[in-house]
């Protein structure tokens, strides 16, 4: 089985000097300041159900340093995401100002590109982050995002951030006009979208979930064991690889000071215990239904689901999907290991 493991030989910034911040991300798995789940879109394939509409919440300023500071010990490469967080662009910068200052800046920041309204406003915003101490940037371009982000903001973003940061710390597709072009045409023709939704599956989870589960056919339970989850293949039905602390490709740190990995599945919480000790001890060590879903995956959560009056299916559309209907029902009983209420309510 293929797997993309850490370089846990190589530390992070050296990783970075010597590859650039792109790379990097390969190199040393991320860890992410989730800054808010509000957004400036509502994905269809978007696995924390983001969107306008969610509560105006961020990270605040000491908590964002403190949530850093933890960040930046995991040896990863640490950015700041969301929802889209740049929406708080003043909060942003005022954060990565005081973070630089400490020298546990984000490495990069992710972004949908929807604020990109002008030559000006994109130079000039990723010039103060770069003077701030951010490395990098990370773009996102798909049907899904360009069915209302105008290609002519990623365009532009992505030309300020490889003038800005230089080429190889610039994370997104080299894309020309006319491909992105033609991204709002899949995004609004309904047969190509679908094609590409069950060519490139995304989570099931969420948003995507409830929207994009539907365009999948549904398979017996033993044959989603080789679903791949976070860029990578499964074990099995196991969830192992999603969970241990070395090997999880992403670590998140949201506005409550949840920490998860999988979208909405709550491994600790920063207001308990800081992080280290949880990557320390492991994260199934603090949670049973954690512990049961990095031993059996979904199948894991069943008991709990079947005991409260869940009847399981003989077959789901992905294995993601399975976790996040059984999840989803097992969120009224368990709302501190499945949340919080954004990734969970339409």
């Amino acid at each position: 089985m293929q797997t993309r493991l850490r370089h846990v030989d190589v530390p992070v910034g050296d990783a970075i000097r010597q590859h650039g911040v792109a790379a990097a991300i390969g190199m040393k798995h991320v860890a992410s300041v989730l800054y808010t789940y509000r957004c400036t879109l509502a994905c269809k394939h978007c696995c924390f159900y983001s969107g306008p509409h969610r509560p105006a919440i961020h990270v605040g300023l000491e908590d964002g340093l403190e949530y850093l500071r933890q960040l930046h010990a995991t040896d990863r490469v640490i950015h700041i995401a969301g929802g889209e967080a740049l929406m708080y662009y003043d909060d942003v910068l005022a954060l990565c100002r005081a973070a630089g200052a400490e020298g546990v800046c984000p490495h990069f920041i992710e972004t949908n590109t929807t604020w990109c309204i002008s030559d000006d406003t994109a130079r000039s915003r990723l010039s103060e982050l770069r003077d701030a101490g951010v490395l990098g940037l990370l773009l996102s371009a798909d049907p899904y995002h360009q069915a209302a982000c105008p290609p002519d903001r990623y365009l532009r973003c992505l030309e300020a951030a490889c003038e800005v940061f230089g080429d190889r710390n610039v994370a997104g597709a080299r894309l020309t006009m006319a491909e992105l072009e033609d991204l709002v045409v899949v995004s609004r023709d309904q047969v190509r979208l679908r094609e590409y939704a069950t060519g490139n599956p995304p989570c099931l989870t969420a948003r995507a979930g409830d929207e994009l589960a539907p365009w999948f056919p549904d398979r017996p339970v033993d044959e989603l064991a080789s679903d791949w989850m976070w860029h990578g293949p499964s074990e099995g039905m196991t969830c192992r690889e999603q969970f241990e602390p070395e090997e999880m490709w992403e670590i998140h740190i949201d506005p409550h000071g949840n920490i998860q990995t999988c979208c909405g599945v709550i491994i600790g919480s920063v207001k308990r215990m800081p992080l280290g000790e949880y990557m320390r001890t492991g994260f199934a060590a603090h949670s049973a239904l954690v512990a049961a879903v990095h031993r059996d995956g979904p199948l894991g959560l069943l008991p709990y689901a079947v005991e409260r009056g869940y009847e399981p299916k003989e077959r789901y559309p992905q294995k993601c999907g399975m976790c996040w209907e059984i999840r989803r029902f097992l969120r009224p009983f368990f709302p501190e290991a499945f949340g919080p209420a954004e990734v969970y309510e339409p």
